[in-house]
């Protein structure tokens, strides 16, 4: 009996799969690196990246998130060292604008003394009196 197709093993198509490691996408989020520079380093495509990212529940984006979030903490425990330690005054104000809403230029002095006009449409202000 002659093999057919059907008992041939399939071949498979295409590139094999890149597996992406998330203690590398870890890095790769603290210094917010793009996806080219992702695809560059780790040596496959940009659009492989790029799925990866969009998928919510994939580890590669989630460590990324992870990677970058402990940046921003590092850069805000770094600012607020500066800021105090060194008694650095910009960085204080900017501290100061974001973190206890302080402003360059306080709100616009009210006179309570002044009497208060109001005033009102002449059908209004008919009605009124009857």
């Amino acid at each position: 009996m002659a093999a057919t197709k059907k008992d041939k093993p399939k071949k498979p198509v295409g590139r094999p799969r890149i597996e992406l490691d998330p203690k590398q996408a870890k890095i790769f989020g603290y210094f917010r690196a793009t996806y080219d520079t992702m695809a560059e380093q780790i040596g496959c495509h940009v659009d492989t990246i790029r799925a990866a990212m969009q998928k919510e529940d994939s580890d590669f984006s989630r460590e990324y998130k992870k990677g970058f979030s402990g940046m921003k903490m590092k850069l805000s425990e770094a600012q607020v060292k500066t800021a105090i330690e060194d008694r650095n005054p910009t960085l204080l104000v900017w501290l100061g604008k974001q973190y206890l809403g302080q402003k360059d230029v306080p709100d616009a002095p009210q006179d309570h003394n002044k009497p208060e006009i109001c005033m009102r449409p002449a059908r209004l202000a008919e009605s009124d009196e009857d």
